[in-house]
Formats: structure tokens, sequence, C-alpha cells
């Protein structure tokens, strides 16, 4: 069944609805409902308003920081098929930047960035050594398969509060933890609002690692397919993909002709797939669409023009070459620091974790210490930048963190990945509790442009 999905989709958008235009303020379950990016991203009032000039971060002062380090921590997965090292590493060049820039009131940031292998034991001494050797102030940039599960009892005991890139779903339901993305549950998600966007009926197949947790990250797009009287099947897959030609016949037969899958993997083990499925002539046979992790353009770039408009990811932030000032300056701090980490959402994670911890880290008025570090951390509001749809802030108030609900679509476009969707809400389900944190942000005034 041949079908433009390009065209399906602008049907979608023509049916925008803009933040708080619903008479309770709500997002609607629809799976149509997007909303106009200029209502998102506008400046709001608020702790980061603060787009930052080309050649400036921090403070911005063209002074290399030479005083008593201020010692940041982090924590990132590295295994065969999932490597989050990109995201830590870029927070590292922001902060190797800002210290160039002035520091923090003349004083260099200490980035110690860890490597993990999804072992709970090593995960837990690493955050002990953080914290008890290195005696940290702060977390930042750490983006780990398990960590948020087996240490968050650990970081309440020790006051910390940490701004990461969230996986696994007690990331974002732990008044700890807040993340400057969704994370796979939600952009899952948000890939299978734009497949049904698009199309794709009877059957919604989402498929992700076989690693811990992530049976529970895909129950959100098979509750979305129950909600939307469609049949929604989950599959966990070994990563990497030892056998992608089967993979991709197994996902069609699964799917139905015409029905939808959600890829949740990320680019470097998708891509095998993606041209897999091209081989076989099965990509016009389901609507197909991702999680956030393949928005890179290299891998646009390793894709023929069949692929055109007919992978739709779903994009936590805006394209990387949008143009805007604050993805510009990503791309300069990218280029003169951190030069291997690819273009791509693990880049804008990264900058955008360093870039909030910096402003809180500057708005301390006192001593640099772990309480006053965590509660700057703990009290940013409204921190804007054109990267993403809607300001960011750390609490919601309700025990869950999902600062980042509010996102957009994205697809390969001539060896390019185009903006095919504005931004639109995640939508809120029985299982999640998006519904509670937009009535707390509404009441708090929070996540407003």
């Amino acid at each position: 069944m041949k079908r433009s999905l390009l065209g399906l989709i602008a049907v979608g958008v023509l049916l925008l609805a803009s933040c708080g235009d619903d008479d309770d303020g709500e997002a609607s379950t629809s799976p149509d409902q997007t909303l106009a990016p200029d209502e998102t991203v506008a400046p709001a009032s608020g702790s980061g308003s603060n787009i930052q000039a080309s050649g400036e971060c921090g403070a911005g002062t063209g002074e290399e920081a030479t005083g008593e380090p201020i010692k940041i921590g982090g924590m990132a997965t590295n295994i065969p098929g999932v490597d989050f090292t990109w995201i830590t590493e870029m927070t590292g060049a922001y902060f190797d930047c800002v210290n160039d820039n002035g520091g923090i009131n003349g004083r260099p940031i200490q980035y110690i960035a860890e490597e993990e292998q999804v072992d709970p034991q090593q995960i837990a001494s690493l955050a002990v050594k953080l914290i008890e050797e290195d005696q940290v102030v702060g977390i930042v940039g750490s983006t780990s398969l398990i960590e948020c599960s087996v240490n968050d009892d650990y970081y309440g005991e020790q006051g910390f509060h940490l701004i990461i890139a969230g996986v696994a779903q007690d990331c974002f339901t732990s008044p700890n933890f807040s993340a400057v993305n969704m994370g796979p549950y939600y952009s899952s998600l948000g890939g299978a609002q734009a497949a049904v966007r698009a199309g794709a009926e009877g059957k919604l197949v989402v498929v992700s690692p076989n690693q811990p947790g992530f049976d529970l990250i895909n129950s959100g797009v098979v509750e979305f397919a129950e909600e939307n009287d469609m049949e929604g099947v989950s599959i966990l897959e070994d990563v990497p993909i030892n056998d992608p030609a089967g993979l991709a016949q197994r996902l069609v037969a699964e799917a139905g002709d015409g029905g939808g899958v959600v890829l949740d993997f990320t680019g470097p083990t998708v891509l095998p797939l993606l041209q897999a499925i091209e081989q076989q002539g099965l990509i016009d046979s389901v609507v197909w669409a991702s999680s956030t992790p393949p928005n890179d353009p290299s891998l646009a770039a390793e894709l023929s023009d069949a692929w055109n408009g007919k992978f739709l990811i779903n994009a936590e932030f805006n394209v990387l070459d949008s143009g805007k000032a604050d993805q510009e300056h990503m791309n300069e701090v990218l280029e003169q620091y951190a030069p291997d980490v690819p273009l791509s959402s693990f880049a804008q994670m990264g900058y955008l974790a360093g870039r909030i911890a910096t402003d809180a880290l500057l708005s301390i008025d006192g001593d640099i210490t772990k309480e006053s570090v965590n509660e700057a951390f703990a009290n940013v509001k409204n921190f804007v930048s054109d990267i993403l749809c809607s300001p960011w802030y750390y609490a919601s108030g309700v025990g869950s963190n999902v600062s980042n609900n509010v996102d957009l679509t994205v697809a390969p476009e001539d060896g390019n990945m185009v903006q095919v969707e504005d931004c639109f809400k995640i939508t809120d389900l029985p299982g999640n509790p998006l519904d509670e944190i937009r009535a707390a942000e509404e009441d708090q005034g929070l996540n407003t442009g």
C-alpha cells in the first residue's frame, strides 16, 4: 500500500491548537493535537531567558577561570548498541567553554564524568565515589539505562537534585531528577501520535532494546493504541540487531498492512534496520516512526530518497540546522570543544543540561556548596532556549517531573532531517502523570512562553 506521509502529515498540521486553548487548559488525548511553534518558544520571564551570544558561555567574559574548581559529576551508560557518553561529553564541552569565559565568578567547573555498564553494583559505587570521594556539589548530564532506579534513594538522602537526560521511567517519577529531555517512554508515545496522524490504523507495534525497564517504556505506545481503538504490541530486541532483515519482516508482519511501527533505538543501531527495510521493499507497507535518537543529520545522509518523509522521528528539540541562536551557539561549542561528538539530539541534551546548570550556578548569591547548588538547581523555572518547544523548569511539585512534554516531528528529506510537524503536546494517558503535571504547571505558571 503506497502512501505519501508528508501529505498525510500536512492534514494533521492544519489542525493546530495552541497551549491553553482548551477551556480547562489541558491537552486533549486526540492524536492530532499540535501547537504552533511560535507560541511555545517565545521568551518567558524566569531564571533562564538568556539566549547566548556567539563565542560566549556562562558569564561571557572571555577570560579563563583560574580559581578553586567547582566539582560537578555525571554518569553515562556505554555498552554495545547503547552509548550515552555523547551527552556527558557535550555537557563537559559546554563547561569547558564556561571556563574560558570566566567560569562561575572566576572559579572553573571541574566535570567528572563516569561511564557505567548497566551493573547496579557498579552504578551504586560510582554515585558514592562522586559524592563522598570526589565531593561533587552537583550532578549534571547523567544519562543511564538504570541509574535512576538504582540511586534514587541515595541521592535523596544526600540532598541532590540532578539535571539529567532521562531514560528509565524512574527518571521521571522522582523529585530528585529532572530531565532536559522527555525520555523514550514519552518520545515513543510522540512517535506513535505522529504515526496515527499519518494514517496508521489497526495496530501499533513498538520495538525497543531488550534492556531493563523497556517493557514499561513500551507500555505508553500500547496504551495509546488501545485508547484509540487499535491493538498495541510491544517487542524487545537484543542490540546490536543481529538480523536486521529478519526483524524488518517480523515488524511488518506484526503491524499488518497500513499499521504503524515505532522504533526506539539509537541512530547507529537503527540505521542497518532502515537499510534492510528499504532493501526488502517494506517502506510503504506500514507507517514508520521513532523516538528521538535517530534525529541525526549523519543518519539522514545515509538514507536514500526512498525514505523522504517516511520515517517520522519524534524530536524533543528543534531541528539541528534551525539557524536559531541557541542552536547555532551549540553547534559552535561542539565544533570547538567536542568535535568528535556527532551533531545530534544527544548533543542537544548535553548542551542544555550544561546551560541550565551554569545559569543556576551563576544565580547563587553566596558560597558554592552542595546545599546551595542543589537548591539552585531545584529552583530553576521557565528556562528559555530556542532549542526547546517550551520553557523548561525543574520541579512540578507533584513528585513527578516531565518538564519537557511538548515537542515536534522531523523526517529525512534528501539527506537532511527536516521538520514536518509543529510543536504538539505529548498526550496524557491513564498510565502517565501528564494530566496532573500540566494542572500543576498551570497553577504555578510553569512551561509557559
